[in-house]
């Protein structure tokens, strides 16, 4: 056995990984979006976010929010977002050979504890008023990130190990505001993303005895990359009366195509036979399209009620390809490398309600409850081509993608220290349903076994997740000059 017949299928392999790992349910919400982009929003579950208009937070969902403020008034702070996914189940190996599938060892079982990790997710608005009609906005926050981290003995590395993706969405915006009660914005959003991707052979292979070339802890992928990309929001705000107020407001998609430098002990070049070593590889992620509607009330001068409802558009996202510009003989595209088609992850569109209950004692100090209800953007059921080309049930939904519908509860205050500075604190608690998850993956690696030569080397995982929640902690500041 070669590092060269090892090299396209541990490609398919370690950009599987990119496909898992980058897109988990680590952000904790549906897909890999994120939700916190402020304290305030937090108390309430982010219901209205796009309509209250209590912190200059607004301008993370609606353009229009800059028209609410009579001064310069700028909001800072972060969210701690701490999640916990546990994944459990069995692993077996096949030796796919002319008679049929090997088994090669006995159902391994493992546990996956905690693999999604923690992360500070700041944000920073600022609004300027020009005039009684127009006023600029400023945003700055992110909308997907995570990390997962899997222990180097999981027994399906190559397909989930170590993944990090980061995104800032800087969006400067304007706002014309109609006599106080209607008002349009938009906005240009910059997004940066960067993204750093790990996959390699677990460590303690179970299959290197009856291997001529042992591969534990060879590394696959080792990637690190980024990009900007460019889109749009516009959003609108309407003053039925004093106390009530509607928000609706979209935000167009990002195309960010990851321009990422890869490593290998094992991916050659199909020009130079030798291990990448510093790699061009092109990634391009269809992140969606949002749109949000948003209903703010006040009942009296004690309580208020904010309803929301955000539709994301995860459709778009059908499948992963990656791209190798170098990787060309005489000017045509390598079969199998431009495009390789690395996964097919048929997310589906869904929709986020949102609550929120306010209560205003006095002044200074505001508290607020919430309850959400976040549909996942993974898709129930089998995989039904792959399912019949292996012969085994094969989910939709894997292992570095364990998105199921979450449920929030979530608890905040503020407090005006004076009419110029207030800060804004929120807690909350998020859960979802345990779901089955099945994979397959094949290696076409050649090696011989008592039944002839093995053609692929393949394995199957039957498990899925124990555990998925998440607490999330929030504080911010805000200042009107």
């Amino acid at each position: 056995m070669t590092n060269k017949t090892l090299s396209k299928a541990a490609l398919t392999a370690a950009i599987c990984a990119v496909s898992g790992g980058t897109f988990s349910s680590g952000a904790m919400a549906a897909g890999f979006a994120l939700q916190e982009s402020s304290a305030a929003g937090l108390g309430r579950a982010y219901a209205a976010e796009n309509t209250v208009g209590d912190t200059v937070g607004i301008l993370a969902r609606n353009p229009a929010g800059s028209a609410l403020f009579d001064t310069i008034t700028v909001s800072g702070g972060f969210n701690y977002v701490n999640p916990e996914i546990d994944a459990a189940g069995y692993t077996q190996y096949f030796a796919e050979t002319p008679i049929g599938d090997i088994a090669l060892t006995d159902p391994i079982y493992q546990e996956a504890n905690d693999y999604a990790s923690g992360a500070f997710v700041p944000f920073g608005f600022v609004a300027v008023p020009i005039d009684d009609c127009w006023s600029f906005g400023l945003s700055a926050n992110a909308d997907y990130g995570l990390e997962t981290d899997f222990k180097p003995t999981w027994a399906v590395t190559h397909i989930a190990d170590k993944t990090e993706l980061l995104t800032v969405n800087i969006a400067p915006s304007i706002a014309y505001n109609y006599q106080d009660v209607f008002s349009i914005g938009v906005s240009a959003n910059f997004l940066y993303a960067d993204a750093t991707l790990k996959s390699k052979v677990p460590r303690d292979f179970a299959l290197d005895p009856a291997l001529q070339q042992p591969l534990s802890d060879a590394k696959i992928l080792d990637a690190s990359g980024d990009d900007w990309d460019y889109g749009w929001s516009i959003g609108a705000l309407w003053n039925i009366s004093d106390r009530t107020r509607i928000g609706i407001s979209y935000q167009s998609e990002f195309d960010p195509k990851i321009k990422a430098d890869v490593n290998s002990d094992l991916l050659t070049s199909v020009t130079t036979e030798l291990p990448f070593d510093n790699e061009r590889a092109d990634l391009t992620l269809d992140l969606p399209d949002t749109a949000e509607i948003g209903l703010y009330h006040r009942f009296n001068n004690e309580w208020g009620l904010a309803l929301g409802a955000t539709w994301t558009d995860w459709d778009d996202f059908e499948r992963l390809e990656a791209f190798f510009p170098n990787q060309d003989i005489n000017g045509q595209p390598f079969p199998g490398y431009n495009p390789l088609h690395i996964k097919e992850e048929n997310f589906k569109s869904g929709w986020r309600y949102s609550l929120g209950l306010e209560y205003y004692p006095c002044d200074e100090v505001t508290w607020r409850v919430g309850y959400a209800y976040d549909e996942g953007a993974a898709r129930d059921g089998l995989y039904t081509e792959e399912t019949d080309r292996v012969g085994r049930d094969v989910t939709w939904r894997t292992l570095s993608i364990p998105d199921n519908d979450r449920h929030w509860v979530t608890f905040g205050g503020s407090y005006e220290f004076s009419n110029q500075l207030s800060i804004d604190g929120g807690v909350a608690y998020l859960w979802g349903d345990d779901s089955k998850i099945q994979e397959f993956s094949s290696l076409p690696v050649s090696f011989p076994t008592p039944a002839g030569t093995a053609t692929a080397l393949n394995t199957y995982f039957d498990g899925g997740t124990t555990n998925l929640e998440a607490w999330i902690a929030g504080v911010g500041l805000n200042y009107s000059f």
